[in-house]
Order: C-alpha cells, then structure tokens, then sequence
C-alpha cells in the first residue's frame, strides 16, 4: 500500500484566504488593525475571546466589526446575548465603505507650527496605525448604520434566553448554557457548514458572536463551572465545523464572585485560541494623564495559539493602544512623548537650564508606565 494520501483541495469561501504565515485558511474579524495584530486574520474553526473594558463600549465596537463583516460576505450568522436584545445590535451594524472614505488627508504642519524639530519639516508624518499588506477585509463607517430591509436578505440566528428548556440539563446548573449550546449546535449541524460533506458543492461560514457570557445574569450557585464547561463543549463544537465564533468576557466582573475558584482565568483562557484585553481610561488616572492624550485605552494580547501549525504567529510588538475615531476603530503602536515635565521642573529647582548634550545629561527621557 502506497504511504502517499492524495491532497484535498482548500475550501473556497467568500471572504477567507489562505495565510502567508501557515498556509491555512483564515477570516476577517472586519478591523483591518485587529487582523494585522493576530497575523491577518483568524483561522476557520477557531475562537476568539475579547476581555470586556469596564463599560464594555469598545468590546462592542469590536463585535459590530464582526458581524458586519459576515454581513458583507453573505456569511450565516448566529448573535446570542442576555445582556441586551440581539436584534437591536443588528440594527446598529456600521455600512461598509471604500478605504479611501475612512479618512480624508491630515493637514500639514506649516513650519510656524514645528517649533521644536523645524528640521524635520520635509519628512513625512509617521503613521503608527496597524495596517495589513494583504486585506482579506472590508472598511466600515460607524458613523453610518446599515439599512434594516438589508437584514431580512441574510441567515441570522438571534438568540436573548426567552427559549429555556423544561426538563432540568445534567449536564449546567443554569439552564441557559445548555440552551445555547443546543442552539449553537443545531446551527452547525447544517451541510453547508460541515468540510467532511461532499455533497454540498457551495460551503458557507458561520459566524458566532456571544455578548457578555458570564455578565451578572449568568451567575448561580455554579457559575465557574458552568462556564468553564461551556466554553470546552463550544470549542468543540467550531474546532469541528465552518465556523468561528467570537466571545466577550466581562472578567473584571470576576474578581467579585464570592466562591472563585483558582486559577479561574487560566482555565478560561485555556478554552480560547485568541485573547485581546481592551484597558479603557475612562474613569481612571489615565484619562488625564497628558501621554495618554491621544488615545482611549490600551490593548494587550493574551492570548495567541498555533492553531494547525507548528508554530505561532509573533505578532510585531505588544505595546500596543486604540483610539475610537468617530468613524472607525483604530489600533496603533503606543508611542509616548518625550516627559518634558520633568526637564522644566529641573530648570526651576537647580538654576541651570538642562541641555540636550551628551556631557550634560539633561535630555527628557520617555514616560515609565506600570503596566
């Protein structure tokens, strides 16, 4: 018997593309910076956890991205939330717009304005946004709401928890994980959805997206474990099927449950593919800070698999902010100024101004951050 296994072609789906890091097939979260971060995408059958900031508006911004994304693909989407009605969040998804809508050109600084480095004057503006060289993605305006006739044209899935089992789970104590994930299950079971069937020649993708999964209405008496269980069946689930799913955390929220378990947020993280925290300065020092003025959070990567291959995607730094412009989300390379406070208040105690020498050592250094 020959050794050789003929190859399989690769699965053709509306908005996927193989990846130039692993050669697998990946999708658009629908923020170009996002997908840069992780590689230029995510992989098929993967999921993607968001740790909710503490009011949870970006996390938000960011699952709109995804389903408008799905939306422009004729992707089949399935929402589910407690939090807030699913329908609702359909309604406020951005429209999808050209790349060269999203911005109009900055103004350039005349040299009146450059009075520190005039000699930087014919150089060009820096720009630290994370942008992808190859786009599988599209661009949206949220300043702009998509149509709601437009809906009705897709296959989506709403699920708010009205639908609760009658007969007790053995599996959750909470009768709502079971209920989602039989929904959730029921949707993938669909042929279009299934790579092991060659019957159907036209395959499609299914989007998931869970809002707030273990917010204050999924709290019982069995609230780790439960949710601990359903994230593993849930990965079983995609792992197996077309699909990706994209689930926000309120782990801040975590913290105050009054039997916590150890070792709860690596547990949960373990049941991920890929994490991003999103640190809002809203309501903290941070907010004020001057270094920080340009920006309105920060975001960190927690989470990075090598998911069907050999080695994972190293992502080119971890320092790493966003900012909510009023037409897109943005995520940039955290750049601080130099701290020039520090440099005026030596002018005013010592009597000698500071030079920017290297025998003086006067120069102002950057910002230290405790992260």
């Amino acid at each position: 018997m020959s050794s050789f296994v003929k190859r399989r072609g690769a699965i053709s789906i509306k908005g996927t593309r193989a990846s130039l890091h692993s050669g697998q097939t990946i999708l658009s979260s629908g923020n170009p910076s996002l997908d840069h971060v992780f590689g230029g995408g995510f992989p098929i059958g993967s999921v993607i956890a968001i740790e909710e900031d503490k009011y949870a508006n970006y996390s938000r911004v960011l699952t709109k991205y995804f389903l408008a994304e799905g939306l422009v693909n004729n992707h089949s989407i399935f929402t589910a939330s407690l939090e807030e009605d699913p329908v609702q969040l359909m309604k406020k998804l951005p429209t999808p717009v050209n790349d060269t809508e999203q911005d109009k050109p900055q103004k350039a600084q005349t040299p009146d304005e450059m009075r520190i480095a005039f000699r930087y004057n014919n150089l060009s503006v820096v720009d630290l946004e994370q942008k992808p060289s190859t786009q599988i993605g599209h661009f949206f305006d949220l300043s702009k709401q998509i149509d709601e006739p437009e809906l009705s044209k897709h296959d989506i899935t709403y699920w708010d928890g009205s639908e609760v089992l009658s007969e007790p789970s053995k599996t959750f104590t909470n009768p709502c994980y079971q209920t989602l994930l039989s929904a959730i299950h029921t949707k993938s079971r669909k042929p279009q959805f299934d790579p092991a069937n060659t019957d159907v020649k036209e395959k499609n993708l299914l989007r998931i997206c869970l809002n707030s999964i273990g917010s204050p209405l999924w709290y019982d008496q069995n609230f780790p474990q439960d949710l601990i269980r359903f994230l593993t069946i849930l990965k079983a689930i995609v792992r197996n099927t077309l699909s990706c799913c994209l689930v926000t955390l309120p782990t801040h929220l975590f913290q105050h449950l009054a039997a916590t378990p150890s070792r709860l947020y690596e547990r949960l993280l373990d049941q991920t593919d890929f994490c991003v925290r999103l640190e809002s300065f809203a309501g903290s020092d941070r907010e004020t800070n001057p270094a920080f003025k340009e920006y309105h959070g920060l975001l960190d990567i927690g989470k990075i698999s090598a998911l069907n291959s050999l080695a994972a995607f190293v992502p080119e730094t971890r320092d790493l902010a966003f900012k909510l412009r009023r037409r897109k989300f943005v995520i940039e390379k955290l750049h601080l100024p130099p701290e020039l406070g520090e440099e005026r208040d030596e002018r005013g105690a010592g009597g000698k101004a500071a030079t920017m020498s290297c025998s003086s050592g006067g120069g102002g250094g950057m910002g230290k951050l405790d992260f």
